[in-house]
């Protein structure tokens, strides 16, 4: 088992006990907040991870796998074929950007690009969401975590907190600014960016909800 799957192992025994008020504050969402939240993801990658599907074995039960592909076929494709093995392992599943999709295949979640989270909330009538339907969204600063509680997202993955390969030479928040953002945060703040089973330790304490990554569930 790898070291970022015995982390969220160890640390899944003491986190779902008491999880923070904003999850179930006066957050107006478009469905009523599920609860528990997953507190760890793993997402697909055109590049990095295109077939996520000998992962999904190694995440804890109760994670998430968000789906993402640039071809709407493809994702299709992609979507039709993980979430029955996903579903069998007690995974969630949440699909990037499309709403319908994710309903047409009853996922469990919609994921938010920044910028479908600019645009505000889901174009869908609240009763045509099912119980427990997640919304997340990617936020990069402070203006774009706020977007994503104006989009009713009941979280928000804030990245990259670390130096990551999938934005090579892009600035990281580092683990200062990531936690005044996250404390800031009217919604749940997971970190995505360069996660290892190193750095999630070095986010204890401080405000992260979760993490999630591409590469390190397989390391």
């Amino acid at each position: 088992m790898n070291t970022l799957t015995k982390l969220a192992l160890r640390l899944n025994r003491g986190l779902n006990r008491g999880l923070n008020e904003r999850l179930n504050g006066p957050h107006n969402a478009l469905s009523p907040c599920p609860s528990p939240l997953p507190r760890y993801f793993l997402l697909s990658d055109d590049v990095r991870l295109p077939d996520p599907a000998p992962v999904l074995a190694r995440l804890p039960k109760g994670a998430a796998v968000v789906l993402r592909c640039r071809d709407a076929q493809q994702l299709h494709a992609l979507v039709a074929r993980i979430t029955p093995l996903a579903h069998r392992l007690r995974l969630r599943v949440l699909v990037a950007n499309d709403a319908r999709l994710a309903l047409h295949f009853k996922c469990d979640g919609v994921h938010l690009s920044q910028a479908q989270a600019r645009r505000g909330p889901l174009r869908l009538a609240p009763a045509a969401l099912p119980p427990g339907f997640i919304i997340s969204a990617a936020a990069h600063d402070g203006l774009s975590l706020r977007r994503a509680s104006r989009a009713r997202a009941h979280l928000v993955m804030l990245s990259p907190v670390f130096a990551t390969q999938s934005h090579m030479g892009a600035k990281s928040l580092g683990i200062r600014r990531f936690a005044r953002l996250a404390r800031l945060s009217e919604i749940p703040v997971v970190a995505l960016g360069g996660m290892t089973a190193l750095s999630a330790k070095r986010l204890s304490g401080l405000a992260a909800h979760g993490i999630a990554a591409i590469q390190a569930w397989r390391e």
